[in-house]
């Protein structure tokens, strides 16, 4: 992969470089750390799942929602019982060259990947392992929380079911929304990647920058393919890992000490990891709603304050994906003039629109049928347009969504469906980024639980945004795009290997380098697919140009409030 010029600062950071792009008040802000992105959920769990084999001493998880008997790792990752032996061996030399051991190697050739099997595993080998999950509450909860709670302290895994969110003082629909791992108090991971797949068995996370609309890799119980899904997640080694774990021992402590749990349940302070090699400017940034946890009686707000400090900057191009993108605060009832603004999002609208105003170009991208609150989206939406008429004229501020198409025998037809969007993702200037479990709203901002990991570092966010925009213009063929994410990720690859990749990857480059360009060729293959959709043509990549509900209705459409206009009667 090439450097970006611009790096050749990074080498001694500056003043306004450690201080311009931050929040303040909860963890430093680090360098000699490293970050990795992984685009897509087999990549994610994937990476987490060699993680979890590999661990000698502990691994900390702390999530949303999980399903112990999802299948980490699928497919050839997996090495199905047909595989030839010639097969077998190449992948047991390649998990040998990542630090494998033996055991290790055997217990991934011959046993099923789940999250329960694998920390089982890794329980037998004498890891420690402990398991934070959010208590959801039945009427909101995708999950079972206490189901989890059984399958995984039958496995011989010590698991809590965090309560933090309920009582009085919270309101009726927040939530403890991080999605954190730690292994070995090295390696930490953050984003928006739960190992979950829904209770109406819709919504498995583990999915692929193809986003096929049918595999024998995401099946229901009933024989369908869930929804294809698009996710973000990174994984912090060095330093700022340990923040990821300070993070994760103050919930655990906290519950511990609030239950009157016996004390050896505790979680000790572990020394911080070893510095790394690396050129990034790291932060972990947290957003933990007043009354929550005891270690910090107030609001701990750094995510709104990431955003602030780095829209702040911003001069010629803001890229984000979000699963919202809400000025109005919801609180469960889904109509927008109902709710009050969200200060944190009145702020970061107004900047997007400032920087609009000086010149910059803006995308984003969200889901067709967000699970709530797609009129809350829409009328943020209305509110940059109408604010920024001549950057809609230039096409400078665009908005889009993702769907997969596929065309099926029986009945002759192409048929469609969305692909949802619940990667929280922000690059600014191809310079600084951020990915976490913050999503752009209320909730994100203030009112749930969430974690984040910012960097100022212009090869990894101006990486980030050539593999996201590549995957959704299907600029490249499946196996090539899959090159190109091994070297952004540092996969250790042979020299054959590496050319490809490094070759994909001039391709992105060459398309997407300039991101006003870019933009405008995702504008232009959003519009040949809608066109494509209306005279059942199948999609080129994914984007689709998001339609607010008056747009579609005007196109005639078929938009339901609750779907979207993508989905199709047969699957909503």
């Amino acid at each position: 992969m090439g450097t970006r010029g611009e790096n050749k600062e990074f080498s001694e950071p500056s003043e306004a470089q450690m201080t311009q792009w931050w929040a303040a008040g909860d963890t430093p802000v680090r360098t000699h750390s490293e970050v990795t992105y992984f685009v897509d959920g087999r990549a994610a769990l994937l990476e987490m799942c060699r993680q979890f084999v590999k661990a000698k001493q502990t691994i900390y998880l702390a999530n949303w929602g999980m399903e112990p008997d999802m299948l980490l790792v699928r497919g050839k990752d997996a090495l199905p019982d047909s595989s030839t032996p010639w097969k077998r061996s190449v992948l047991s030399e390649s998990l040998r060259a990542e630090g494998f051991q033996d055991v290790d190697i055997e217990f991934w050739l011959n046993h099923p990947l789940s999250v329960k099997e694998v920390l089982r595993y890794a329980v037998n080998k004498g890891v420690e392992v402990k398991v934070l999950l959010w208590k959801a509450k039945k009427a909101f909860a995708v999950y079972d929380s206490q189901a989890a709670y059984e399958k995984l302290t039958e496995a011989g895994i010590t698991c809590l079911l965090d309560d933090s969110a309920e009582g009085i003082l919270h309101h009726q629909i927040e939530s403890l929304h991080q999605k954190v791992t730690i292994v070995d108090h090295t390696y930490a991971f953050v984003g928006g990647v739960d190992p979950l797949i829904e209770k109406e068995d819709d919504f498995d996370r583990w999915d692929t920058p193809e986003h096929p609309f049918t595999t024998s890799l995401r099946l229901t119980s009933s024989g369908t393919t869930p929804h294809a899904w698009h996710d973000v997640h990174a994984r912090i080694h060095g330093p700022a890992a340990g923040d990821v774990e300070l993070n994760f021992r103050q919930r655990w402590n906290d519950m511990v000490h609030r239950h009157h749990l016996e004390k050896h349940l505790s979680v000790p302070e572990h020394p911080l990891p070893e510095p790394v090699e690396s050129k990034s400017i790291v932060q972990i940034a947290r957003t933990v709603p007043q009354h929550t946890y005891s270690f910090d009686k107030n609001a701990i707000l750094g995510i709104t304050q990431l955003y602030q400090s780095a829209l702040q900057q911003a001069q010629h191009s803001i890229y984000l994906e979000n699963q919202y993108f809400w000025q109005r605060a919801y609180y469960g009832v889904d109509v927008p003039f109902v709710g009050k603004d969200s200060k944190e999002m009145e702020i970061h609208i107004g900047q997007i629109i400032t920087a609009l105003r000086r010149g910059a170009c803006a995308s984003l991208i969200l889901p067709d049928h967000p699970n709530v609150g797609r009129a809350f989206s829409d009328a943020s939406i209305t509110t940059v347009r109408e604010a920024v008429p001549q950057a809609v004229q230039e096409g400078r501020f665009q908005v889009f969504t993702l769907a997969t198409s596929h065309f099926q025998e029986d009945d002759g037809l192409n048929h469609y469906r969305p692909i949802y969007v619940h990667a929280k993702v922000a690059i600014i200037d191809d310079h600084w980024s951020t990915v976490g479990s913050a999503n752009l709203n209320n909730r994100g901002m203030h009112d749930d639980t969430e974690i984040n990991v910012a960097t100022l570092d212009a090869d990894l966010a101006y990486g980030l945004r050539l593999l996201l925009q590549g995957e959704h213009l299907g600029l490249l063929a499946h196996e090539d795009l899959e090159n190109a994410h091994l070297l952004f990720q540092r996969t250790h690859l042979n020299m054959l290997e590496r050319r490809k990749a490094q070759k994909a990857f001039d391709q992105l480059e060459e398309a997407l380098e300039d991101p006003l360009q870019a933009l405008k060729l995702m504008q232009q293959r959003a519009a040949e697919n809608l066109q494509r959709y209306k005279t059942h043509h199948p999609l080129l990549g994914h984007l689709l140009p998001y339609l607010t509900a008056g747009e579609a209705t005007e196109q005639g459409l078929p938009f339901q409030e609750e779907h979207g206009w993508l989905e199709e009667a047969a699957n909503k």
